[in-house]
């Protein structure tokens, strides 16, 4: 997929020995995408070809073998001079995997313990070749020193660097608290990185008055940094220096919420991903395609107090970088052709499918909130129709001590409401 404009700090990578010349510090699946490799990783059990679907860390479309180390999560890897991108779990290449014929050969799906059980020595055979055929690349080629665990107590930690997060940082920092803002990404931002329009002025509202704590060196921001779970008043926290075990007075949950996925055939094929992470790509300058389809709601009323999805948002960052995208709007998608990448997609219209020819489907459904946090820590779940949502106090207050605010309770991603929300959930700390 080209690029909107070269990179402006370019830096040399290599991916499976070929050059690729990336944005120093952007996503190495941006970088990738950017080079026209969609396809970048394969499915553990029958080698389906994947590719970038969430831009988030939620998927297995970008995991891949950098600098000897496997199954990295390239979307959440910074791009840097000299790294070396390496296909991994591949007979033959990354665009032509021999193993594919498994997916081919068994339509209907493989019960590899079934296969041939009660054969004599057949049984056995079919374990060793389906224990060899499946997996996630092969170790890491050095094996790495032990590091010492740690354990650290804080005063108020947030999970989660999007505007809510970002918001709820800053709201403590103002009443005198000591704050620690912890997020997978490479930067601060969340999904909002990939808005235009409707609430830009206040997400960069938002983003300037957190730059202004962290400068101060009130709140500190740790970036690529996971809150892999909570274990009773403890946080497991894992960084690029280790892990360590968290205990804070107070803690505050910003995940955010999980892109859905389109309930159509062929659904993950590379080139099929979330409106949102073709808009955080937008934002590195990379295009999800020349001919995109977006499919929306098949509900036709949206509720009319939330904000455009992301669909829109990346039609319109499109025209204001003055590309010229064939960009189409559906609702009822059937199904998508192509066997490495999408061709088209098919649609129903009325009663008849109709075929729109297509190098990439942006699904914009509703995003569930992201509440596995939330439950481990104590809160109450209640299924809504968005997902399951922690019960949460008027001020966000979900367990003894614990905090939620964003799109993991439920509400839209809405920044000028994250603003009071994240008052109220101070004047609770």
């Amino acid at each position: 997929m080209p690029r909107l404009a070269p990179p402006s700090d370019p830096v040399a990578l290599t991916h499976d020995g070929e050059r690729v010349v990336a944005q120093r510090g952007e996503s190495v699946a941006a970088a990738l995408v950017g080079a026209g490799k969609i396809t970048l990783a394969r499915s553990s059990k029958y080698h389906r070809p994947r590719g970038p679907a969430c831009m988030r860390g939620a998927c297995d479309g970008c995991l891949a073998r950098v600098d000897g180390v496997p199954n990295v999560m390239t979307c959440l890897t910074p791009a840097a001079p000299g790294m070396t991108i390496t296909s991994q779990n591949t007979l033959g290449s990354r665009e032509v995997d021999l193993l594919r014929m498994t997916d081919w050969f068994f339509p209907e799906g493989l019960n590899h313990h079934e296969l041939f059980a009660g054969v004599p020595g057949v049984q056995t055979a079919m374990q060793v070749f389906a224990r060899r055929v499946a997996g996630l690349g092969l170790l890491p080629d050095e094996a790495k020193a032990p590091r010492a665990a740690t354990r650290r107590k804080v005063d108020v930690v947030v999970v989660g660097a999007g505007p809510a997060g970002m918001a709820a940082a800053t709201a403590a920092a103002r009443i005198g608290r000591s704050v620690e803002i912890l997020d997978d990404g490479l930067v601060p931002g969340g999904g909002s990185r990939g808005r235009v329009g409707a609430d830009l002025a206040s997400l960069s509202t938002i983003r300037e008055a957190f730059d202004g704590v962290v400068a101060q060196r009130i709140v500190v921001a740790r970036a690529r940094t996971v809150a892999a779970g909570f274990y009773g008043r403890d946080l497991l926290v894992v960084g690029p220096t280790g892990a360590e075990i968290v205990e804070a007075r107070a803690f505050i949950i910003a995940a955010g919420a999980h892109d859905s996925v389109g309930l159509f055939e062929n659904n993950d094929l590379p080139g099929v991903m979330s409106a949102r992470a073709a808009c955080l790509m937008l934002a590195s300058g990379v295009l999800a395609g020349q001919k995109v389809v977006v499919a929306h709601p098949t509900v036709a009323a949206r509720d009319s107090d939330k904000p455009p999805g992301f669909g829109h948002a990346y039609e319109r960052g499109l025209r204001l970088a003055g590309a010229r995208i064939s960009v189409t709007h559906v609702t009822d998608v059937v199904r998508v052709k192509g066997s490495s990448r999408v061709r088209g997609v098919v649609i129903r219209e009325k009663d008849r499918e109709r075929t729109i020819p297509a190098d990439a489907l942006l699904v914009d459904e509703p995003r569930a909130p992201a509440y596995e946090l939330c439950e481990q820590a104590g809160a109450t779940l209640t299924h809504t129709p968005v997902g399951y949502v922690p019960t949460a106090s008027a001020t966000g207050r979900i367990a003894e001590h614990v905090w939620a605010i964003g799109e993991v309770t439920g509400a839209p991603l809405d920044a000028s409401r994250f603003v009071y929300a994240a008052d109220a959930l101070a004047s609770d700390l």
